[in-house]
């Protein structure tokens, strides 16, 4: 009965929407599109809208995602406080028109049955006098404006069915705490909200006209929307993690109802996580599709100051979430190694809320002389000092000395002396010179490049770097590295080790990765093609 209570509902939202019908998951859509990116990126002839039918099938379903280790007690920036800065209460929806909508129009509805992936497939489009009308260009840039919108209906198919299957499951609502209930599924439903109204807004502006639609406009509108309840589902990611591991590993029913749930047709044999990690997936893929807007739309003109500020919009959200993110983990991190550190050395205060971890890790102190004996220390580097600690019986440390980072500098050691010894690098301090040891030679570059960042680069002096592509997801492990989504384009710093240092294109984060998860990109008139891309967008920002 409950089954078909959600098929009910799910089949009363495709009935409100064109582009329900036949429209694929969101789970799909983004494994099908990066697959494609990935292949885009071994050809130099091959455009995304210029062969349909090398499209890949589909990928197998999302693996999970690595869970952090489960919070002993409730943050003071979770959901759940009531004092936090992004807790639900403090966030509330803004008040939406109603969501009914007219009905698409006839036309629009029986070219949208039809499942096509491309704007120039559907009928309307074909045997329109205006086709002709378009160069090669802004057929492309319709064909990204049309993948908005198809987008958001897979997007929003796959949110009926966690909310209607999942969060409104009476199984699982016997099972789960409240507490419990608002760090699992968060505001999933206000989300689902959201993107309805936002969905509907998008259908409407392709029917009023279907060759020369817009959409930017519409994205800017609604990144207020978004924000109030993208920041709070963003920021509540480590509790989501931490929840369901607890639940699955120390509720028998909860993990026997969600894999009952997992089977259903309506899941397409998708996990739950792959719905939970949705609003993930769906913010920065929006900011990937306007990026590629801004790149194809005339500068100066109302489209591109449209993109221009959605695209600063979106950034500006996705900034904001994940410097809450960082901020709520580093709180952790640091009251978690206060009750673990004594000061042999002045005490320095560890808890604050501007520290951020850098890098930690065993390391191995030499004198200058190489005469005297080896010392086991262990660094940890905050963006503001760094620790020098004596490591101890159950997890403990001893601090004997710290260093403001302004006051410090590392380098490689010069050859002769590295042939004595390996993975030696140099620590400059305001009063002494160090020399240390890694465990390896990767090891020894991340510390100096921790220590001693390097400058911020220019894209238009990189033209000759290499270029590598994410072709397996990866969650970062250390501050020091990036996560990483399947298609994205990384500018090869160095490599050592089966690691590599490189900045992703998308945003212009820099960071280390495994050599393992990525691919090189060896056709120059591709990595051409990435760099003249990313500047367009970075140059567009930059004037507006």
């Amino acid at each position: 009965m409950e089954l078909r209570n959600v098929l009910d509902e799910i089949k009363k939202s495709q009935k409100s929407h064109g582009f329900f019908k036949d429209t694929q998951l969101y789970q799909q859509y983004i494994d099908t599109t990066q697959e494609f990116e990935i292949l885009r990126s071994r050809s130099d002839v091959l455009s995304t809208f210029e062969d349909a039918s090398l499209s890949p099938a589909p990928s197998p379903p999302p693996s999970r995602r690595p869970l952090p280790p489960l919070p002993s007690q409730p943050h003071l920036h979770s959901l759940s406080h009531t004092g936090s800065v992004t807790s639900a209460k403090n966030l509330p929806l803004p008040e939406l028109p109603n969501t009914e909508r007219r009905p698409s129009s006839p036309r629009l509805s029986i070219s949208l049955s039809q499942s096509s992936l491309l704007w120039r497939e559907l009928e309307d489009v074909r045997y329109s006098p205006d086709l002709e009308l378009l160069t090669e260009d802004q057929r492309r840039l319709q064909e990204v404006r049309f993948e908005v919108v198809t987008s958001e209906a897979s997007y929003c198919r796959s949110l009926d069915i966690v909310v209607d299957h999942f969060v409104k499951s009476k199984q699982l609502g016997q099972l789960l705490t409240t507490q419990d209930k608002n760090w699992l599924f968060s505001r999933l439903a206000d989300v689902r909200t959201i993107s309805r109204r936002f969905l509907s807004m998008l259908e409407q502006r392709m029917e009023s006209d279907i060759m020369r639609f817009t959409v930017c406009d519409i994205i800017a509108e609604h990144c207020p929307r978004f924000r109030c309840v993208y920041v709070p589902y963003l920021t509540n990611q480590s509790y989501q993690d931490a929840t369901y591991q607890k639940l699955m590993n120390g509720n028998p029913g909860f993990k026997q109802v969600v894999e009952t749930l997992e089977k259903s047709q309506v899941c397409e044999r998708l996990p739950l996580r792959s719905f939970l990690v949705l609003p993930f997936q769906r913010i920065t893929r929006i900011k990937l599709l306007v990026q590629n807007i801004v790149k194809r739309t005339t500068p100066g003109t109302e489209e591109a100051t449209h993109a221009i500020r959605a695209l600063k919009l979106l950034e500006k959200m996705i900034r904001e979430s994940n410097e809450s993110i960082s901020q709520m983990k580093n709180l952790e991190s640091l009251v978690a190694l206060n009750s673990k550190v004594n000061f042999e050395c002045k005490t320095l205060p560890l808890v604050s809320q501007s520290r951020r971890l850098v890098r930690e890790g065993a390391i191995t102190k030499l004198s200058n002389s190489l005469k005297e004996p080896e010392k086991s220390i262990y660094l940890h580097l905050f963006n503001d000092y760094l620790l020098f600690s004596v490591p101890k019986e159950g997890g403990r440390f001893t601090v004997i000395n710290h260093y403001p980072v302004t006051e410090l500098c590392a380098e490689d050691c010069p050859v002769k002396l590295d042939t004595l010894q390996k993975n030696l690098f140099r620590l400059r301090t305001k009063q002494n010179l160090l020399l240390l040891r890694a465990d390896s030679a990767s090891d020894k570059l991340r510390w100096i490049s921790a220590i001693s960042p390097p400058q911020p680069i220019e894209l238009s002096s990189v033209q000759d770097c290499a270029q590598m592509q994410c072709i397996r997801a990866y969650v970062a492990q250390q501050p020091d590295e990036l996560s990483l989504e399947k298609a994205d384009v990384i500018l090869v710093h160095q490599d050592c080790d089966n690691w590599v240092e490189g900045t992703k294109l998308s945003d212009l984060h820099r960071g280390w990765m495994p050599k393992s998860h990525l691919e090189a990109i060896v056709n120059p008139k591709v990595r051409k093609r990435n760099l003249s891309d990313a500047l367009k967008v970075t140059n567009a920002t930059a004037t507006a």
